[in-house]
């Protein structure tokens, strides 16, 4: 079919469209903890852009450290992130597709201890607020909902407390330095949200903002506080620079915004020259009620509220809402329903929707409103979609794994010996890092027990000026090389802890010393990270990999894949003890090997098992002559690790020259 309504231009403002369809924003979770874009965010966003859309939407760029929904959260709020935005808009733009970032503020529904909302929430609204937790509850497995339950009731306690006149004003100039640096970062518009039950979408709603005040109370007031943000926001940008605004039409809230006030703020927003509306629906303290699904059930449940919203308003809108085929799309712009289609989960769940809308003898996959990729995000654990091929599902659960995760190496030297045991061994244990967007970048931290160790002190940069040497042989010129000396105020183990902290380390290397019960505590605590210890064997360029085909080797043949595989000279030996048929477990690495795009020249060796795992391990690592042992582990500890015994724990004990790193 020719969809010739739905693939023709439409301009927004000074930015031409080259079709009606927008990728709506939808949160992701895909950033890092600390609020960069991640390659997963700009994969994710660039195969938005590929599909044909005429406008990606980036969700949800936190305007304030305290406006976050999450921990993996994108941000604005510094300019730090400008380098990040900059890749990310490119990428969008790369593929043809205009690239629009929305800022937002999370208001009470923000991850942090004291959130800020315009008014304290009152007996009637916390009634409500209860009844919706609860519906909420619902729609998670048993053994998560005591953790939420607490989580959100701790949040619920905040809400009594209204943000001051500072905050107000403070968050009012963070919208506008987020929108100064969206533009600086080479997005074509950007969108303010509104919607969602977020913070402007509180001030507007009588049911969060009752309370009479200049900022609350009757609709005049209540718009005032979205209204300042956006005349701050327009003062650091160019003119002629589009703005959107993502606007709530029905709450579906006691006493919440419904149609009526939605259309007299649109028309209030086009005057302030406001260049789209893009409608929404329902907020978190509404869309898990029965009555609430049910209404946003039916393809294009909004179709009747924004056809209104649009004869009211001479602005493009995009209506959203479930437009799951390209017929219905096509119907809602010839009718005038709407100007442009917004795609939020539909697209996510077909990512090849707009190729599908040219040939009608291809299914479209639609999204069956499950709201499973909601509950994702919700527990932090990443979106994702049921509808997707079960391969690239498991590769979204083991990016998001690796969000937390970096290779910025500690290298612990506690005494003279470790200067000796790094000599041979430290040139295998430096990760090459190809294709990382940061080079490798590795600090030496100097103990001394409290002895004041004169000889550590005199070896000390000769010692730095041979990883320096070290590191340009292996053709990393731009690797960063630092050092601290360790205070001695605390136990060792302290120390090293310290230190992790303050640097976020990825790697720790500690020079191997038989019986040291603090370096066993440390291998075994430090969670999500390569924790090595390193012995003096270092002649041979042999790493044995002993797996076990759990989730656990997908972190692993990502560490191999980012590091050793492919380093000249280097022979990485991937080894499986069976316990069973062997066709099952080379079906199983071949799959694992795909999830973490591992090239498939990389063979499994298999043994058979003879009942002790440790044992057989060891065997091997005698056989091969290997210079280090590559395991992971699945992270129990303490009493349990004592009870059902520990496979890398024993090898550790059996080790005499060879390193051991243990993946988390």
């Amino acid at each position: 079919m020719n969809f010739t309504n739905l693939f023709s231009i439409l301009r927004i403002g000074s930015v031409e469209l080259k079709n009606r369809l927008v990728a709506l924003p939808v949160f992701t979770g895909y950033a890092y903890p600390d609020g960069r874009a991640s390659p997963s965010l700009i994969e994710h966003y660039t195969q938005l852009a590929g599909t044909g859309v005429g406008m990606v939407v980036v969700a949800n760029a936190a305007v304030a450290p305290d406006g976050v929904t999450s921990t993996y959260n994108l941000r604005a709020d510094y300019d730090d992130y400008i380098p990040g935005l900059a890749r990310l808009a490119n990428a969008i733009q790369q593929q043809g597709a205009r690239a629009c970032l929305q800022l937002n503020h999370a208001g009470r529904f923000a991850k942090t201890d004291q959130p800020l909302l315009p008014a304290p929430v009152d007996g009637t609204n916390l009634a409500f607020n209860i009844a919706a937790l609860r519906e909420f509850m619902q729609f998670f497995p048993l053994e998560k909902r005591f953790q939420l339950t607490r989580y959100f009731l701790k949040q619920a306690n905040a809400w009594r407390r209204p943000m001051s006149a500072e905050s107000r004003d403070r968050i009012i100039n963070d919208f506008a330095d987020a929108a100064a640096r969206a533009y600086q970062a080479g997005f074509d518009l950007i969108e303010l949200h509104g919607a969602n039950g977020y913070l402007l979408c509180q001030f507007l709603s009588s049911f969060t903002n009752k309370t009479p005040s200049d900022f609350g109370g009757d609709f005049a007031h209540r718009t005032k506080f979205p209204l300042a943000v956006i005349r701050a926001v327009k003062t650091r940008l160019p003119a002629t620079f589009p703005m959107g605004f993502r606007l709530i039409v029905r709450e579906w809230v006691p006493e919440g915004i419904a149609l009526a006030e939605a259309i007299a703020f649109a028309e209030i927003l086009q005057a302030e020259g406001i260049a789209y509306l893009s409608a929404s629906a329902g907020s978190f303290n509404s869309i898990f009620f029965p009555e609430v699904l049910k209404k946003m059930s039916p393809p294009a449940y909004l179709q009747k509220d924004i056809a209104k919203l649009t004869r009211k308003v001479r602005i493009p809108t995009i209506i959203s809402g479930r437009i799951i085929t390209p017929s219905l799309a096509d119907r809602l712009i010839r009718k005038n329903v709407a100007d442009l289609i917004g795609l939020g989960r539909p697209l996510r769940a077909d990512i090849h929707w707009l190729k599908k809308a040219a040939d009608p003898g291809r299914k479209i996959k639609t999204c069956s409103n499950c709201n499973w990729c909601l509950k994702q995000v919700v527990l932090e654990e990443g979106f994702n979609c049921r509808q997707w091929p079960k391969l690239i599902q498991q590769r979204a659960v083991l990016d998001h794994q690796l969000l937390r995760r970096n290779y910025k190496i500690l290298c612990v030297v506690a005494d003279p010996g470790d200067l000796q045991r790094f000599e041979g061994s430290l040139p295998h244990c430096i990760p090459n890092l190809r294709g990382f967007p940061t080079p490798v970048a590795l600090t030496v931290l100097f103990l001394d027990a409290g002895r004041q160790d004169k000889l550590l002190e005199k070896e000390r940069d000769s010692f730095l000026t041979r990883c320096r040497n070290m590191l340009d042989r292996r053709g990393l010129t731009n690797a960063t090389l630092d050092y601290e000396i360790g205070s001695a105020q605390e136990s060792l183990e302290k120390e090293v802890q310290n230190a992790i902290r303050r640097g976020n380390y990825g790697v720790v290397l500690m020079g191997h010393k038989r019986r040291q019960a603090w370096q066993e505590r440390l291998l075994y605590r430090e969670r999500r990270k390569v924790i090595g210890l390193v012995g003096p064997g270092g002649g041979s360029n042999d790493v044995l990999v002993p797996v076990d085909l759990s989730d656990t080797t997908l972190l692993i043949l990502t560490f191999l894949r980012n590091t050793y595989l492919g380093t000249p000279g280097m022979r990485v030996n991937a080894v499986h003890i069976l316990t069973g048929p062997s066709s099952p477990a080379q079906h199983r690495w071949k799959a694992l090997k795909k999830i973490c795009g591992v090239e498939d020249d990389l063979p499994l060796h298999l043994f058979p098992s003879k009942g002790d795992t440790a044992s057989e391990i060891l065997a091997i690592v005698e056989a091969t002559n290997c210079s280090a042992v590559i395991m992971g582990k699945r992270g129990i500890s303490g009493i349990k690790r004592w009870l059902l015994g520990s496979v890398s724990a024993r090898v550790l004990d059996g080790l005499t020259e060879q390193s051991l790193f243990l993946v988390d």
